[in-house]
């Protein structure tokens, strides 16, 4: 047994069955295919809704670049959904591009300005990172030019865009559910569930660090023991 097996075990024993079962509900539904990069969000009800939208659709990761605006999601309207999120934080707009692309993601930039895909045409046989922009001004040129492609939504109406946390609700759901129909190898590995299964425990269990350090004296213990 690996160190991650054996501390999940340890700290499997401070969580009820109960949350147990919903987080292997969860993690059978968690996606990396789909992922999402917010730059310069900086109004807390919208920053608060992108993450809910993307707890409640299985998105796993989230990239947050904070170039101009500090991203404080508001908990009454997230509603604790950053707890199960991977939530990766940026100073820059290239090093979050940079960091989505080393990991193998095609980087789609969603705007109203410039045609491109929609909804239903956009692939999805390789993992995509949406780019979603400042609620005023869109995505900044930098990120534009560094996009592989767009990803323009519908719309019928007068007004120009949707609103940010909108937009994010909008793009995942449809993609999200593509990846379903589309029977693309979109879950995640048994690695990664248990790494995740090892990162939730420590966000619900109180005092992990203490019970940790416990844990490893005792492994040491043990193994000293033996060597004697």
């Amino acid at each position: 047994m690996n160190t991650t097996d054996q501390l999940i075990e340890f700290l499997g024993d401070y969580v009820t069955e109960n949350k147990k079962s919903k987080m292997e509900a969860a993690l059978a539904e968690r996606t990396r295919q789909v992922s999402v990069v917010l730059e310069d969000i900086y109004q807390p009800h919208n920053a608060s809704a992108c993450l809910r939208s993307c707890e409640c659709l299985g998105v796993q990761d989230v990239h947050i670049v904070e170039r101009k605006n500090n991203y404080r999601p508001n908990n009454g309207v997230s509603l604790g959904s950053a707890k199960w999120l991977s939530m990766h934080r940026y100073h820059s707009t290239k090093a979050a591009i940079e960091t989505v692309k080393t990991r193998g993601y095609q980087v789609v930039a969603t705007t109203p300005n410039v045609d491109g895909h929609d909804l239903s045409s956009l692939p999805l046989d390789k993992p995509v990172a949406l780019l979603f922009g400042t609620e005023e001004e869109g995505l900044s040129d930098e990120s534009l030019a560094a996009a592989d492609t767009t990803l323009r939504l519908p719309m019928y109406g007068f007004t120009q865009s949707y609103n940010i946390s909108v937009t994010v609700a909008i793009s995942l759901s449809r993609l999200v559910e593509r990846l379903r129909v589309e029977k693309i190898d979109w879950g995640l590995s048994e690695s990664e569930k248990k790494d995740l299964t090892l990162d939730w425990y420590r966000r619900i269990v109180r005092r992990h660090e203490l019970l940790e350090e416990q844990f490893w004296n005792q492994s040491t213990a043990k193994t000293g023991g033996a060597d004697d």
